[in-house]
């Protein structure tokens, strides 16, 4: 055998040395997390495949995970932790140790605590998600109940959408359906893995509603594609509303049983003609009455929505409220092939069995802390959500008011994720000690008074858990990576205080 044209064609053999690694693709979607087949020679990533076995995933892979070599080993990472030199914004830093930045941060967080209370520091996780539950853990026992991530911006308004109607987040049964609903967003390119899903199911018959104002690939083999204007969406779920409740076409067995309201939201929806919802959305009303009388009348049916472009809108979780109602109203909701109600698991993925990580994240009542930031003026996300409201940041950085925060321990920070940014960008500058941990040098780590570099999703060991109950432990591809959870036991500088010790009941070890 020819070992050159071996290496070439990147064989994974004994003649070659490339060994294939089994990982998980972290760049996106938590309910994704593609397997991967790594090539690995000589410790270095040559080649990425999709994981066949992977039972979500089953093989498939999107071009950032196909890409993924480009970045991992891209020569703009950052390498080693620095120190901010210049004014703040500068971008001018220079290169410590890490028992350096261990040392600075841990003494700065012990001062702000008894200077300003621990309340005055804010930790914050944006993407990925892998150590939330570790940094919410370590806010609390350090005592502080400003642990906020991306999400106030994101998904949990999506979330709470279905829990404000149902109490609980309801996930389509794409497998069982005959008809969909994909509402504002485009699984052909954010959520791969449903993809092939998606054809098998439209090649068998099945229906497909989408809204959306792009031509999108899925809508481009839609049945029917609503393209409303952007931030019309509640008009024309009301619209819909309209046709099936004036038709007759809504579920009237599952209103009986387990609606409250009723008759009031009926009244309300009597303005919100097709007529009159086409005027407001730009979607002819004819269309507006042909996908209400789909989705009324093709059983079952489920619904799909995106995590944040609706919710960006200033009216966007009520948008959704209305969108959402159509599933109860048509008895679309807790039956098989409409939208199932799904316990999560981890990482707020629903994959119906039992973990101990709220009470790991969690480890003290809400009633001996600070009331967090947004307590009183987010009073349905206080109830909803167990983290801070992380959009009010900068009014408690720079009014300090109810009380100042003038701390901020960053795990990938981006500030252009706030509505306003630039008022984010002023809070940085006033803040008395900022770090922030991440791949690159972002434009937000040049206000950084300490920057670290941390490890890629396939540098680091993890554990994953997919919507379908599959579950997968991966190990570090290389001794050698940088690994965010060396800060976490690093800052306290103590294990024990951190309670490290396994996340997960018996039950879900068990194989699922």
């Amino acid at each position: 055998m020819n070992t050159s044209k071996l290496i070439k064609g990147k064989i994974p053999c004994k003649e070659t040395g490339i060994e294939v690694k089994k990982s998980i693709c972290a760049i996106c979607d938590p309910s994704c997390q593609c397997g991967l087949d790594l090539y690995v020679k000589d410790g270095k990533i040559i080649k990425v495949e999709g994981m066949l076995e992977h039972a979500y995933s089953r093989g498939t892979m999107c071009s950032k995970g196909a890409a993924l070599r480009q970045y991992v080993y891209h020569q703009d990472r950052l390498q080693t932790p620095l120190r901010r030199v210049g004014k703040k914004g500068e971008g001018k830093f220079e290169r410590i140790s890490w028992d350096e930045a261990y040392k600075t941060i841990t003494e700065k967080l012990l001062e702000a605590k008894k200077t300003l209370g621990p309340e005055s520091v804010v930790f914050f996780c944006g993407f990925t998600k892998w150590m939330r539950h570790y940094v919410n853990r370590m806010a609390m026992i350090y005592g502080s109940p400003n642990y906020c991530t991306e999400s106030s911006t994101c998904n949990r308004a999506m979330l709470m959408s279905w829990e404000l109607i149902y109490g609980v987040v309801a996930n389509p049964d794409i497998k069982n359906t005959n008809c969909l609903v994909v509402w504002s967003t485009n699984p052909m390119h954010t959520t791969t893995t449903m993809a092939e899903s998606l054809f098998d199911k439209k090649d068998a018959g099945m229906k497909l509603i989408v809204v959306d104002p792009r031509l999108t690939p899925t809508a481009a083999i839609a049945d029917i594609h609503l393209r409303l204007r952007p931030g019309t969406d509640g008009a024309l779920a009301l619209g819909m509303a309209n046709v099936m409740i004036s038709e007759g076409l809504y579920d009237k067995e599952f209103i009986e049983k387990h609606s409250h309201g009723f008759k009031e939201y009926k009244e309300y929806i009597k303005d919100f003609t097709p007529e009159k919802a086409s005027q407001l959305t730009g979607v002819p009303a004819e269309k507006i009455i042909e996908a209400a009388r789909m989705y009324a009348t093709v059983k079952p049916a489920a619904f799909i929505a995106s995590s944040s472009p609706n919710v960006h809108h200033t009216n966007g979780i009520q948008s959704y409220r209305a969108a959402m109602m159509l599933v109860g109203l048509t008895g679309n909701f807790d039956v098989p092939g409409g939208n199932v109600a799904i316990k999560p698991s981890y990482t707020n993925i629903a994959s119906n069995f039992d973990t101990n990580y709220k009470s790991f994240s969690l480890p003290k009542p809400w009633s001996v802390l600070k009331p967090r930031i947004g307590f009183e003026q987010h009073p349905v996300w206080s109830q909803l959500v167990d983290e801070a409201h992380s959009i009010l940041i900068p009014d408690y950085v720079i009014d300090g008011k109810p009380y100042p925060v003038k701390t901020i321990i960053g795990f990938g920070l981006n500030h252009r994720m706030w509505p306003d940014s630039k008022n984010m960008e002023k809070a940085l500058m006033e803040l008395d000690f900022f770090v922030n941990l991440d791949l690159f040098m972002t434009d937000t780590c040049r206000f950084a008074d300490i920057v670290l570099p941390v490890c890629s999703s396939v540098e680091r060991s993890e554990f994953r858990n997919s919507p379908n109950g599959f579950v997968m432990i991966r190990n570090l591809l290389s001794s050698l990576c940088m690994n965010r959870f060396r800060i976490l036991t690093s800052f306290l500088n103590s294990r024990n205080a951190l309670g490290w010790r396994t996340t997960f009941s018996r039950k879900a070890m068990k194989p699922v």
